[in-house]
């Protein structure tokens, strides 16, 4: 029998009349609030929209640059040249108006240029990455927590009905006791026992009121509330650590960006060589338009065209002193080179770390799968026990000293298999996420022939 069905029923039975349920909040409202308000998340979507952004403008590196001046001008004339006298005489001799333009057209292209596309995707992929596993790591933390919280809650139930239970049968031996059917030794280890019980259930309480606290600063959630039930059990036949490696390591967010980090540096050693041996080419046109009218002359104000000009040019510089060895590009291209190296190492190191990871959970799981199933077995026997010392005890042939021990064994019984299901959980989310699927593709993908537990 599992106990899990039994506590709820009778929390349901012990609840006065009228009470009112705490509201449930579930995993999936847990998790949205803490993205809602975490700092770190935030940071990082502003960070892939700016990259987003840049990755857009691209096209921007690749055209070239135009110009375009423009020019008016006027003048007026007279006849008389010199200085001026009294005597003189001066009269308007015109008006010229004047007028111009140039339009100029450049293109450059470098090496700098070439894997600029390159480079902006790369970074946007980087940030992209960032981003997902900060929001990874938010969710697993918000679902440990959770988790935690739920078996708290298991916890504390039990150990409300063990002091209960506790509480009536003191009180039935201090019944007895007044009336001379029990002796003081009796009464006083019935006493401890109760001292116990509900030392053990404050105990739970201060633990889930710690968790509690923890868990509404990572998820801005307010005020008291009840967690869902504990997800079920499901047990796990795995393949080797090689195969889930083969399987899923691309596909998680530790490979991808180690690889992406590779990318990136294998980009910048291409740019650093082509800016060492790449010869910059320039190319420049522009034309020149100029006009004008004047008043003056036999037919004033007729607009006449002066000047057309129309020039290019095409520059060609080649880097002669990058090609010496120890020329600051030279520098740039060796330094950029040992960071491909270093690059390739990282991933190498990424992927047996992930591999190991692979490894320990697996491992985890089988052993937490056989301390669950030697959990329940032990829980059925403490059942099993406890109840034949209640029906003992009614007889007459056992103590209340000997029956809260055997109370106390009940309750070891049920924290024990509430921590053995936690953790098997727990194993299981972490490979899970190691492996960047979820639980459940998990448990669909690997479910064991033996009998699954709730």
């Amino acid at each position: 029998m599992k106990i899990l069905p039994r506590i709820l029923v009778l929390l349901a039975l012990m609840l006065p009349l009228g009470a009112e349920e705490l509201p449930v909040v579930t995993l999936d409202e847990a998790i949205a609030s803490a993205a809602e308000n975490n700092i770190g998340l935030k940071q990082a979507a502003i960070s892939l929209n700016q990259t987003m952004r840049n990755q857009n403008n691209y096209v921007s590196t690749y055209l070239p640059t135009f110009g375009l001046t423009a020019s008016a001008g006027t003048g007026v004339t007279f006849p008389h040249e010199g200085p001026l006298s009294k005597s003189d005489t001066t009269t308007f001799d015109g008006l010229d108006l004047s007028l111009g333009a140039a339009v100029s057209f450049n293109y450059t292209l470098s090496g700098s240029k070439i894997t600029d596309g390159n480079s902006r995707k790369l970074t946007k992929e980087a940030a992209a990455i960032s981003y997902e596993s900060v929001s990874d790591t938010l969710k697993k933390g918000i679902i440990t927590a959770y988790w935690n919280l739920a078996a708290l809650d298991i916890a504390v139930s039990n150990a409300e009905l063990s002091a209960e239970d506790a509480r009536q049968s003191y009180e039935s031996v201090l019944e007895m006791y007044n009336s001379g059917m029990a002796d003081e030794l009796t009464l006083t280890q019935s006493e401890l026992a109760l001292n116990q019980a509900e030392y053990t259930l404050q105990t739970y309480k201060d633990q889930k009121a710690l968790a509690l606290a923890s868990f509404r600063s990572m998820t801005g959630l307010e005020g008291d509330f009840q967690t869902e039930p504990l997800p079920d059990t499901v047990l796990l036949t795995l393949p080797s650590p090689e195969e889930l490696y083969n399987e899923y390591a691309e596909n998680t967010t530790e490979i991808r960006s180690a690889r992406n980090t590779l990318a990136s540096a294998q980009n910048t050693e291409k740019t650093m060589t082509l800016n060492q041996y790449m010869p910059t080419v320039s190319a420049d046109i522009g034309y020149t338009y100029a006009g004008g009218a004047s008043s003056e002359g036999s037919d004033p104000w007729k607009y006449n065209t002066s000047a057309h000009s129309l020039s290019g040019s095409v520059t060609l510089s080649i880097p002669l002193s990058s090609y010496i060895p120890g020329s600051s590009a030279d520098s740039l291209r060796k330094d950029s080179k040992d960071a491909v190296s270093i690059a390739a190492l990282s991933l190498q190191d990424s992927q047996n770390t992930l591999l190991q990871t692979i490894e320990s959970n697996s491992i985890a799981i089988g052993q937490q799968q056989q301390l669950l199933t030697m959990a329940e077995s032990n829980l059925n026997l403490a059942e099993n026990t406890y109840s034949l010392a209640e029906e003992a005890f009614e007889a007459g042939l056992m103590s209340a000293y000997d029956l809260s021990s055997r109370r106390s064994d009940l309750l070891s019984a049920q924290m024990n298999e509430i921590s053995a299901r936690l953790n098997h959980l727990l194993s299981s989310y972490d490979l899970a996420f190691a492996l960047g699927i979820d639980l459940q593709e998990l448990q669909e993908t690997y479910p064991s022939m033996e009998k699954e537990t709730v």
